[in-house]
């Protein structure tokens, strides 16, 4: 079952939902009004399936910018070098932003239900996930970004959900096999076919995948846990995030794990990273969060 239809059905639709009261934990969030100074700072984009919107936040303060919308089914976020940020939609398409931008500067056309992305810091290769990977193609690759995708098979794939390069422009996918294991597959660069790992016996979910630099890091979305992984598949070190059972798409910005949390009506939280443990900080109100990602100025 795709996941933002799921939920729309159980929400009785996504028309009719409104955005809770904020709660907060010593930050104010959706203030109004936007902040004129934002375009110069480093922004943090967060997506509600809730509402099918994306929030835009100044980071790391976290004071409320702007509300991006017209979406179907928003799901993962992504961002390059430039600023850039790619906003996939279940539905389709994938819409792109500039840094701090209001509407969408291109869009990119999809097949399936596209759920997470992520651009390759060698190529500037978009990559995105398909939760219909069995008939769609397991990985879709938009070459510098733009133009029509490159689609990838794997025909013992059920469904993939986030991915991120290396450093060299290797990809990681995590997702579940046709026959219900959760594996990570890894696409070389350079190469055609997946080699596909079975890092660790079962996760409640798929989470949000992210390099850190050294290893893979890739969450158990209902698990609360965050595994650091090698290129190879070895597991060597397992981050526990307390008050963060239901994270997706998180995000690492050197050692700070962003991590929008779908438990308790909705938070994005911080971690020190690796070190996992309770949040440092929370913002608070949301519906739903799936994905983040930081668009720097230039």
């Amino acid at each position: 079952m795709l996941i933002g239809a799921a939920l729309a059905a159980a929400l009785g639709g996504c028309g009719g939902i409104s955005a809770p009261t904020p709660a907060t934990d010593g930050i104010s969030v959706r203030q109004s009004g936007a902040i004129p100074a934002a375009k110069g700072e480093t922004l943090l984009y967060a997506s509600l399936l809730g509402e099918n919107a994306v929030d835009v936040y100044t980071y790391p303060a976290g004071e409320f910018v702007q509300a991006l919308h017209d979406f179907s089914s928003v799901a993962g976020l992504c961002s390059n070098k430039s600023g850039d940020v790619f906003v996939v939609d279940e539905s389709g398409p994938v819409d792109v932003y500039s840094h701090g931008g209001s509407a969408p500067i291109r869009r990119l056309t999809t097949a399936g239900a596209p759920y997470g992305c992520a651009v390759d810091p060698v190529t500037g290769n978009l990559a995105v996930t398909n939760l219909s990977s069995h008939l769609d193609g397991t990985i879709s690759i938009y070459a510098k970004a733009n133009g029509k995708p490159k689609s990838y098979f794997n025909k013992t794939v059920g469904s993939t959900y986030f991915c991120a390069y290396d450093d060299k422009g290797n990809l990681f996918i995590d997702g579940w096999s046709r026959s219900d294991e959760f594996i990570v597959l890894e696409l070389r660069k350079g190469k055609q076919t997946f080699a596909i790992l079975h890092p660790v016996k079962s996760v409640s979910s798929p989470g949000g995948v992210q390099w850190d630099g050294k290893y893979v890091a890739f969450g158990d979305n209902g698990g609360g846990l965050v595994y650091r992984m090698t290129e190879i598949g070895d597991v060597k070190q397992t981050v526990t995030l307390y008050d963060g059972t239901d994270i997706e798409g998180f995000w690492l910005d050197g050692s700070t794990l962003i991590g929008p949390n779908a438990q308790s009506n909705g938070t994005i939280g911080f971690w020190h990273y690796p070190a996992g443990g309770t949040p440092t900080k929370t913002l608070a109100g949301f519906s739903y969060p799936i994905g983040a990602t930081l668009s720097s100025a230039q």
